[in-house]
């Protein structure tokens, strides 16, 4: 920190750059501080601003998730599933049926948090508790698999199958090198083995046993039943693991720069997922039931347009010489949902969570023709089963409308129709046309799989962007069979960018599920000091440290920066430690192996952090971080968090790993709502979360 000189009106004292704190008046020193405080930050400080981000609690969480061999329980800020911002607050050891309590500290705008259960191979179950809960357990809410029992499968053993519609693709396929769409012509869909493709729907006026029927509007063509809604306590659950992945809309900057139309690009995160990287998003049946599909969001305001067909192959059928591609162009494709009839237009428009109709996909056995078909509701195994959304206004055929298609979750099937400018060309990369960074390739997908939490999910992109949270659906399913011990395999995978992932394949349900192992980082607590609060510049950088739980009862402490050019000392260091209080008593300078009077990690020089594991017993985070110090042994003064409320900021401790500024530029220009946090507690409690990106400290 820079040293200045300045005249304190009130006192008339003249302050040098090394004031000796013994020899002025106590009373001095604190209005110099003030004054200094007042000049720099230019506000009231909050009278019971304390400085201390963290909120503390604690939770009774009895370990019950649907797992075998439990491990251990923990407490994280977010849903675990390919979630990169889900951090680890505490962790305990038990087993399953244990009852342990947990104490947290967390930024203090969070008012719920997640409980896991997560067993020896590192799969997770969840479950969304309120900020000041006093207990949580997981019971039916975490219980994947089976909701139904085997006698509630429809015994149906034909179904009547009405007169098949081309799809677009074969529509425009027909039209050769002329294909005009909206006055555009399109040569995609020449010379593409489209031609042949046909959707069939059930025919009206059939009935089904054991509560499944078709819909009683007629032309809709699929066949369902009515179930109850979701467990108790999994609502939560369930919005929580949806909308910290595939939110719709941009919050951050960052959301900004990859999203369009003000809705988020999630595309990144469907190509994290093993669906993706191993099965082009097809689902495997194992022969243990039924297939079904659950709704639980449209969140589109076209859903009234959107219609599921589903189809399905063994690879071994695809004949000798015939490209896989153009086997799947030439199959059947079948009715599985018509959208508009799940929710209502107020529901579509508020993104409303629901689960209340279960739909069936049928296995015909034999090449669907008008009538009576040969079907059962068991599919049988070895077969991969593929998603398509039909979009089109209901009884309108026309190819001639940009906004009439087929996507698909297998993307080699959208190369064409991610060309129709207008709509579906919107979502692809900018380098080739499209309107989003980070877009889409043509041959990327628009359905996407994914397992979190026990269950495999659907998600849809059926438009002009990158949000894929158009639909979500649970795939479901009946086994035929009481469920057994899991049958798991572990497989490592790699996704675009050449990260390792480790999947645990399981084959317990009536479908293969491949569910990721995620290792979620521990959350970081950050402590910031100014080393002269008489002149401080508030770059808050001059000693920085950050802490992390390692377990129930001890933490990881570091030292990470030093912007101080006194001679200064780390002070207050509480518990036990391996490494002979490494860090404990010790000039900041000689525990980073810098020179004395030189800076490191705030914008010049780096240095390799500094850090030990101090057994902390039943303290707290927040407890162990406020009975740390420093001394400044050139001024003679001791910086720590104030007893007294309302004081200037000469040391805050933050629940984040913050981004704290670089040398000499201030707090209050790196992070702009600092200031009104710091006149009212109450506002901007997550200022911390949006730094002007150019005034921070990145470690370039």
């Amino acid at each position: 920190m820079k040293s200045y000189l300045f005249i304190l009106i009130s006192a008339i004292v003249l302050v040098s750059c090394g004031p000796d704190r013994d020899a002025i008046n106590e009373q001095i020193y604190q209005e110099s501080v003030k004054y200094n405080a007042e000049k720099q930050l230019g506000i009231t400080i909050d009278l019971n601003q304390t400085w201390n981000a963290i909120k503390e609690g604690s939770i009774t969480v009895t370990a019950d998730a649907d797992l075998e061999d439990i491990v251990k329980v923990q407490i994280l800020t977010e849903s675990p599933f390919y979630n990169d911002e889900a951090r680890v607050l505490n962790s305990v050891d038990c087993q399953r049926g244990d009852v342990v309590t947990i104490t947290y500290e967390i930024p203090a705008y969070l008012t719920e948090l997640v409980a896991s259960c997560v067993n020896s191979k590192g799969i997770q179950r969840i479950k969304v508790f309120k900020v000041g809960d006093l207990s949580v357990s997981f019971g039916s809410s975490t219980r994947a698999g089976t909701r139904a029992e085997a006698s509630e499968i429809p015994t149906f053993t034909s179904i009547k199958l009405k007169s098949p519609v081309s799809s677009f693709n074969a529509k425009r396929a027909q039209q050769g090198a002329s294909c005009t769409i909206d006055g555009k012509t399109y040569t995609e869909w020449s010379n593409s083995n489209w031609e042949n493709e046909q959707m069939w729907d059930p025919a009206d006026g059939q009935t089904f046993d054991n509560g499944w029927k078709l819909d009683s509007e007629k032309n809709k063509g699929h066949i369902f039943r009515d179930i109850a809604g979701f467990d108790e306590g999994e609502l939560a659950t369930v919005q929580k693991i949806i909308n910290d992945i595939l939110y719709k809309y941009t919050v951050t900057k960052e959301d900004n720069t990859y999203g369009v139309n003000k809705r988020r690009n999630n595309l990144r995160f469907i190509k994290q997922t093993p669906y993706f990287t191993l099965n082009n998003n097809y689902i495997y049946t194992n022969g243990k039931g039924c297939v079904t599909l659950i709704p639980i969001q449209a969140y589109t305001d076209e859903f009234k347009m959107n219609h599921i067909y589903y189809y399905y192959y063994k690879p071994e059928d695809v004949p000798a010489g015939m490209d896989e591609v153009d086997y799947i162009k030439s199959l059947p494709k079948y009715k599985a949902i018509q959208v508009e009839r799940i929710e209502t237009t107020a529901q579509s428009k508020e993104g409303a969570f629901f689960r209340n109709k279960e739909f069936l996909l049928p296995y015909y056995k034999n090449a669907p023709h008008v009538g009576d078909n040969e079907a059962s509701a068991v599919f049988p195994a070895g077969y991969k089963i593929g998603f398509l959304n039909m979009k089109h206004s209901n009884g309108n055929y026309s190819f001639d409308n940009v906004k009439h298609g087929c996507t698909y979750g297998d993307g080699r099937l959208n190369y064409a129709v991610n060309h129709i400018e207008g709509h579906f060309k919107t979502a692809m990369d900018t380098s080739i046309g499209g309107s989003v960074k980070e877009g889409m390739k043509f041959n990327d997908p628009r359905i996407a799989c994914f397992s979190a939490n026990g269950k495999t999910y659907m998600t849809f992109e059926e438009g002009a962007d990158c949000n894929f949270s158009d639909m979500i659906i649970e795939i479901g399913g009946i086994s035929v069979t009481e469920p057994e011990n899991e049958e798991t395999e572990e497989i490592v995978v790699k996704d675009e960018s050449g990260l390792s992932h480790t999947v645990l394949s399981s084959q317990t349900r009536t479908i293969e599920t491949l569910e990721p192992i995620f290792e979620n980082e521990a959350n970081v607590y950050t402590m910031c000091f100014e080393d002269r609060p008489v002149n401080a510049d508030y770059d808050m950088n001059d000693v920085v440290l950050k802490a992390s739980r390692e377990n129930n009862h001890s933490v990881r402490i570091r030292v990470v920066a030093c912007g101080a050019q006194d001679v200064v000392t780390l002070c207050g260091i509480e518990g036990e430690t391996d490494q002979s209080r490494y860090l404990n008593n010790r000039e900041i300078h000689d525990i980073l192996h810098i020179g004395m009077g030189t800076f490191a990690n705030t914008g010049g020089q780096k240095a390799e952090e500094a850090w030990e594991v101090v057994e902390t017993g039943n303290m707290t985070i927040a407890q162990f971080l406020k009975n740390i110090y420093i001394e400044n042994n050139t001024t003679n003064t001791t910086i720590k968090m104030s007893s007294k409320s309302g004081e200037p900021p000469c040391v805050i401790i933050v629940p984040f790993d913050f981004r704290y500024p670089k040398e000499g530029k201030s707090i209050t220009k790196a992070y702009t709502g600092f200031l009104k946090w710091a006149e009212d507690l109450n506002q901007n409690q997550d200022w911390y979360t949006a730094p002007e990106q150019s005034l921070i400290y990145t470690g370039n």
